[in-house]
């Protein structure tokens, strides 16, 4: 799906569509996927560690994910992280927003649809080191 039609079917989506389709393994998989090839190791400064994703769902699950910054390149994988620099959690639904460009990041964390842990200079990065425009 291109990024035109993905912003097309997210702003025509309620949440419970969002939920289900983005809450399934194999939209999941291809959201971390897409996120470890964008990642840009200049605008890392330096960061190695992981990032702990927690997606949660409308029925009370949280699907967990992880990704590796390494020196060059990001990896990502299904689970939790042994020892997260920084834990991104949020609604299915408001990750489908964000990546679609329908929410943003900021507008999310003010008003408590996105939560952050742990090591804030990372999160101020995080959308440079993924390919997001300064």
């Amino acid at each position: 799906m291109d990024r035109g039609a993905f912003a097309t079917f997210v702003a025509r989506s309620d949440d419970r569509r969002l939920d289900r389709v983005g809450g399934s393994r194999i939209a999941q998989r291809l959201v971390f996927h897409g996120l470890a090839r964008r990642f840009n190791p200049a605008a890392a400064g330096g960061f190695t560690g992981e990032l702990q994703f927690d997606l949660r769902r409308a029925d009370g699950r949280v699907d967990t994910w992880t990704v590796l910054v390494a020196e060059d390149r990001a990896r990502p994988r299904r689970g939790a992280a042994d020892d997260p620099a920084l834990i991104i959690s949020a609604d299915v639904s408001d990750v489908a927003r964000m990546a679609a460009g329908e929410l943003g990041p900021t507008s999310a964390l003010l008003t408590r649809r996105l939560d952050l842990a742990g090591d804030w200079g990372v999160a101020m990065r995080l959308g440079r080191m993924f390919g997001a425009p300064d």
